[in-house]
């Protein structure tokens, strides 16, 4: 009788579906996705560039089956030069079928050939129109470089002598990922930012699409590109986005990224859904370029020697699984318009609303948000500006809802960006058709301007400690005329109709100075917004001829010692001088407390 051959290698199951030749990708989708920029266009008005995506080539392997090559990898280590594959095999019939019982081999520059060592998970039979994967390495003591021209699927006869081997099935190679040279040139896998795009050799209807690019650092110090991307299941059944991760590539540097959220993550049909991905980097580097990465796993058996037949006959016995190899399928360029600049986010107009991205997890449909205020002051002698902004957030629905946390970024002129500084307390909850006011502060370098600026309004919590813009626009600040009797602290008016700033010895020794600032005040609410303890205050700070604070006294807008219409004194104690100064300069602020201490803005100048 004659003795069974080596059993067959073991295939690995797809995820299942017929091969597609071609992949369509369409890309128009701008750099940021905003309400606006990833509104759905009607198909007749929207401009679109397709990008074909070819999937490797199938052969016939038998009158059955079909055979293409999906992956090869070339890598370097101390042991030699790893080189994997993954080969893919389509039943073509409507019947059960044992995988062919052969061997597959790569052929080298120099004519060398090598035999790659199957997996011991690879299947050994395939399901009627089934996929399956046949993944396998084989590690080559020599530390030149290797170029592989060919793939072979041979058949061998062990059992006759001089044993037989017959070539069933010659694969062209025309992509090999090689870790020491990691790039793609092939245009066709090369995409620009914005593009569209489907993962090559993935059965995945899923659609990615680039959409921000930001340089983040956590409280220890390390810097880390956060890449954001769009995913969108155009299919009519819910899909299980593909494992890949992004790498960043600047120069011949390649920084290894990862996905934020390590769990699966389904989409079901038609919806769609930001993913993160994390580059940790060195501090300032920018990046040339994305490459899309995925990993091949490969189980070894236990006493395996390295050859197909050794693996295969103890695919029954205990394996180990390695940690496999790595593919480059795709390249995305970085180009300016993944780095936001003022000038490319859209116009607003200041107490209009703001437009959201329709995806964000953290603000409520029913409440509203509008920048009502947006002010620089200099800070004499400290060497930069503070910037200061004041969102109205109004609840337009019947429900109580949670006060947005959202945080805010100012984008200079020149692409700088600066953290702002939301005021230490705010209310936890905005109640039904009430508005609520919250501050920000930036401080940005004497030198800028304010002419041209960038807001974003961010989402810290939902991929903590990470951030994702869910609004921006550009705008400018407004320009306070210290010189005019009328002062606005939103939603409150100030005009100023006289004043009189007077002196006095307090009682007792050491002698001290008070002084008393009498004023005579019209203060008008403009809207009704609700004004809390939170709020802004309305200060005086007293000024000599030399320029240094000898006083200040705040004065709340609501609650007790409020400011009010008419007449109103207030005293300001705790004079930093032995004698009585003149002339003063009485400089009037809002001041709001934040974090990192308090931040004002200059509304008006007095003269003694």
């Amino acid at each position: 009788m004659r003795k069974n051959r080596t059993s067959a290698p073991n295939w690995k199951t797809t995820l299942g579906g017929t091969l597609l030749s071609m992949s369509l990708v369409i890309s128009a989708v701008p750099s940021m996705a905003l309400a606006d920029s990833i509104s759905v266009q009607e198909p007749e008005a929207q401009v679109q560039t397709q990008v074909l995506t070819p999937s490797a080539p199938a052969y016939a392997l038998t009158d059955s089956i079909q055979a293409s090559l999906k992956s090869l990898s070339v890598s370097k280590s101390a042991d030699g030069t790893r080189i994997g594959a993954v080969v893919r095999l389509h039943n073509n019939t409507t019947q059960m079928k044992r995988v062919p019982d052969y061997e597959i081999r790569v052929k080298a520059s120099d004519g060398s050939e090598y035999k790659i060592t199957p997996s011991a998970s690879n299947p050994k039979s395939m399901l009627a129109m089934e996929n399956v994967e046949l993944t396998g390495m084989v590690t080559v003591d020599r530390q030149d470089d290797i170029t592989l021209t060919g793939m072979s699927f041979v058949e061998v006869d062990e059992y006759v002598y001089p044993k037989q081997e017959t070539v069933r099935l010659t694969l062209p190679i025309t992509s090999v990922w090689n870790t020491a040279k990691p790039d793609i040139t092939d245009p066709s896998f090369v995409k620009a930012w914005g593009d569209t795009f489907m993962v090559p050799e993935s059965p995945s209807p899923i659609k990615f699409t680039p959409s921000s690019l930001s340089e983040q650092t956590d409280d220890k110090g390390v810097h880390t590109q956060v890449v954001t991307i769009l995913a969108e299941n155009p299919g009519k059944a819910s899909e299980t986005v593909p494992g890949f991760r992004l790498d960043g590539k600047a120069g011949d540097q390649i920084f290894t990224g990862k996905r934020a959220d390590t769990n699966p993550i389904v989409l079901a049909a038609g919806d769609r859904k930001y993913i993160q991905y994390l580059i940790p980097t060195d501090k300032d580097i920018k990046l040339d370029s994305l490459l899309l990465m995925t990993t091949e796993t490969f189980s070894a058996s236990a006493g395996a020697a390295g050859s197909a037949g050794g693996a295969a006959g103890a695919a029954a016995g205990t394996q180990s699984t390695t940690p496999g190899f790595d593919v480059g399928r795709l390249k995305i360029n970085v180009s300016e318009a993944a780095v936001t600049l003022p000038n490319t986010l859209p116009a607003y107009t200041i107490g209009t609303p703001i437009a959201f991205d329709p995806l964000n997890r953290l603000m409520n449909s029913g409440t509203q948000v509008s920048l009502m205020e947006l002010h620089m002051h200099e800070n004499t002698g400290s060497g930069f500006k503070s910037v200061v902004a004041k969102f109205r957030l109004q609840n337009k629905s019947d429900q109580t809802v949670t006060l947005p946390a959202f945080q805010t970024e100012l984008l200079g002129s020149d692409g700088s960006s600066y953290a702002g500084t939301r005021q230490t307390a705010t209310a936890a909850n905005l109640m039904p058709n009430l508005s609520y006011v919250v501050s920000y502060s930036f401080m940005v370098p004497a030198s800028e301007k304010g002419e041209q600026l960038g807001i974003k309004l961010l989402d810290n919590l939902t991929s903590a400690p990470y951030s994702t813009t869910i609004a921006g626009f550009q705008t400018a600040v407004q320009v306070d005329n210290v010189d005019s009797s009328e002062m606005a602290f939103y939603p409150f008016n100030v005009k100023l109709n006289d004043w009189t700033l007077s002196a006095y010895t307090n009682p007792g020794l050491p002698i001290t100075y008070s002084y008393k600032l009498k004023m005579d005040l019209n203060v008008d609410r403009v809207e009704d917004v609700v004004v809390d303890a939170n709020f802004p205050k309305f200060t005086i700070e007293l000024v000599d001829g030399l320029g240094r604070t000898l006083g200040s006294q705040s004065v709340p807008f609501t609650g007790t010692g409020m400011l009010i219409s008419g007449e109103q004194t207030v005293q300001i104690n705790n004079i930093k001088t032995e004698q009585q100064e003149y002339p003063l300069t009485i400089k009037l602020y809002e001041t709001i407390d934040t974090p990192n201490g308090e931040a004002k803005r200059l509304v008006k100048t007095l003269q003694q």
